[in-house]
């Protein structure tokens, strides 16, 4: 017999093969959520990824094959973060969280907390886009005289900073949690 977690992992694969995945096989998304199409030809060139220049001055990608021949672009994203910010808590800054896609050049999601001030104490809760440049583990925003503390966490991945994991598993999570309590008691 299996064990229930292995279990539950295998329930949670098949039901994502019987459901899919709608960004399966798009490697790069656009302002428009649309897919990339790399390579796509440019000026007569191959581009594999991004670029700079012609249409926009911001990284573009061609959403055909040809964008000499259709003209069909539009402007990159990076990965897709929660953004919010409180000064009271975590409950009220995901309370009015938004799912946003980062400019290209932002590469994770940062969560953050901070508390500062030498009479008065300001808090600061946090969800935003970052780049992989400001999660090392000196981050900027945690300095300064002031700073009593400051926790800070980044991830890869889109939506990667919600607010617990079981939200990440989304509608399956029930599934999931049923299956594993079902195969523990068999």
């Amino acid at each position: 017999m299996k064990f229930p977690f292995i279990l539950a992992l295998d329930i949670f694969t098949v039901l994502q093969k019987v459901y899919g995945d709608s960004d399966a096989g798009c490697e790069q998304k656009t302002e428009r959520n649309q897919c990339c199409v790399f390579p796509f030809t440019y000026h007569g060139e191959q581009h594999h990824t991004c670029t700079t220049g012609g249409p926009s001055n911001l990284h573009w990608c061609a959403t055909t094959a040809n964008y000499d021949r259709d003209g069909q672009w539009d402007i990159c994203t990076g990965v897709k973060c929660y953004i919010c910010t409180s000064d009271e808590s975590w409950s009220d800054c995901e309370s009015h969280q938004q799912s946003h896609h980062c400019p290209y050049s932002y590469d994770e999601c940062l969560t953050l907390s901070k508390e500062e001030g030498s009479t008065n104490t300001t808090r600061l809760f946090q969800k935003r886009c970052t780049s992989n440049k400001l999660c090392a583990a000196h981050n900027p925003t945690c300095e300064g005289p002031d700073v009593i503390k400051c926790d800070f966490s980044c991830c890869m991945g889109d939506l990667c900073n919600t607010a617990s994991s079981y939200e990440q598993l989304g509608s399956f999570g029930p599934l999931i949690f049923a299956a594993c309590v079902y195969f523990m008691y068999i």
